[in-house]
Order: structure tokens, then sequence, then C-alpha cells
């Protein structure tokens, strides 16, 4: 499996997480790309999110002028680097929605390459486990939720489970499990399997409601609610393979999860 190595991104930084996730979920940006950063090196990676946009939304990107990014497109989520110094527009458009634009500026300053000393390997094959963690608000009228995310098969001890999160203006939550990246050379103990603790939505409080919950793996996409109640939250979840929950509700009287 760890010779299936993803060389679309072989000019592309480790990806993280839009930092300003804050910034995606705030109103006031619906319809807007927001971007990590805007000031750029060259071969330096940039995450991109279309406000206001789900996992589930058609999205087209695009970069002007061409011939020099690196685009990397998930849905209403972006990747970007660029092999030249310059200002470049990032455009997106939402099938039905008005097309929004970004002005990124790149440097004459460089970065090294991650093809240098990173390789990223296929979760093909690979299942991984959702296991919910809960948080009480102050005054105990609200909760929220993250998870903790583990793979099946082992890698690289030193690797990392890749992947973007996002949450959509009208709480859609969405996860997309890219691959795994490695060091070239691996050294330390014997492969383990790839955890993240925790995968957090920026922590946010929600009131009773239904909540759709978006996971996408190799290609397939796995879809399902959290459902809050005033004593529970439900994890309303069918699959038990590719992408699968640990548990199936969280007691808020008790405090206790039902396996």
């Amino acid at each position: 499996m760890k010779n299936l190595i993803y060389t679309a991104f072989a000019l592309l930084l480790a990806i993280g997480i839009i930092s300003g996730c804050n910034k995606i979920t705030d109103p006031a940006n619906s319809g807007k790309i927001v971007a990590s950063k805007t000031d750029l090196k060259i071969n330096e990676a940039d995450s991109l999110a279309l406000a206001g946009a789900s996992a589930t939304d058609s999205v087209t990107w695009s970069i002007t002028p061409s011939g020099s990014g690196v685009l990397i497109k998930q849905k209403n989520l972006a990747r970007v680097s660029f092999t030249k110094s310059g200002t470049y527009t990032v455009t997106a458009f939402k099938t039905g929605s008005v097309p929004a634009s970004i002005q990124l500026k790149v440097s004459a300053d460089s970065i090294p390459s991650t093809s240098d000393t990173a390789k990223f390997v296929s979760l093909a094959g690979d299942q991984i486990t959702l296991s919910p963690g809960i948080s009480v608000s102050p005054l105990k009228d609200s909760v929220g939720f993250d998870f903790n995310a583990s793979t099946k098969n082992k890698y690289c001890s030193n690797g990392l489970l890749k992947y973007n999160k996002s949450v959509s203006a009208d709480y859609h939550f969405n996860i997309d499990f890219l691959y795994v990246q490695e060091p070239k050379v691996c050294t330390g103990t014997t492969d383990i399997p790839m955890i993240v603790s925790p995968l957090r939505f920026n922590n946010r409080y929600l009131v009773n409601g239904t909540y759709p919950l978006t996971v996408t793996l190799n290609g397939t996409t796995y879809t399902g609610n959290v459902i809050i109640t005033s004593t529970l939250v439900t994890f309303d979840w069918k699959y038990t393979t590719g992408v699968v929950m640990s548990v199936k509700s969280y007691n808020r009287i008790s405090n206790t999860f039902t396996l």
C-alpha cells in the first residue's frame, strides 16, 4: 500500500487546516473565498475555502494567470502553491451563485519543495474510526463535539494523517481525509496506526437540533447526523466499514457513552 504515492502533491507542502475556521463560518464572509494567508513564497502551500458552501456543493476553481500554479480541488475547499513569483487571482464558482475571487501575492523568496523530504501515502484500503468527545457549555444548555480519528492500517511512526475540515453557514460539518505524509526515510519505532487527537470543530457549542456530518475517504462520501436533544447526543451513523463511529450516543444526564 505504501508504494502508492500521490505524486500530484509533490509540489505542495503538507496541508493543515485553515487556521481561521471562524472566518469560514462568519455569515459576513458567505460567498467569499477565505484563505489561510494571502502573501506567499514560491512553493508555499495555501488553503482556501469558499465560505457558505459545503462539501456537497458543486464548486469550480481556477487560477489567473495560469501556468505557474498547482491547484488541488476538494469541492468547497482547495489547496494551491506557485512555482513563480507574481500576483495571482483564484476564482471559485458555486453553481447558481456569483463567482468569488481573491488575490494572492507570491514573493521571490522560496521554500524547499516537500517532495525533497516527504512522500504522500494513499489511504486506499484503510478504515478510519471516529471516537466522539463531548464538551458541555458552562450553563449546560448546549454541547460541543469533536473526534479522535484513527486509522486501521499502520504507517511510519513519524507520519501524519492529513485532512481538511469545515463547517458551513448552515452548520453542516465536513471532514475530508486526504493521505498520510511520511518522511522519505522512515526512522524510529515500528509502524503504528495514525491518530488525530482531537479533530476539533473550533469548540463551538450547539443547541438542540440535527446537524449533518459528511466524511470523505478514498473518494467515497459517508453521511450521517449528530442529533442533540436535552438528554442525548446521538451519532446517527450507519456504516460498519470505511468510516465507522465508535459510539452510538452520549447521555447528557448520566455523562456516559453508549457503545
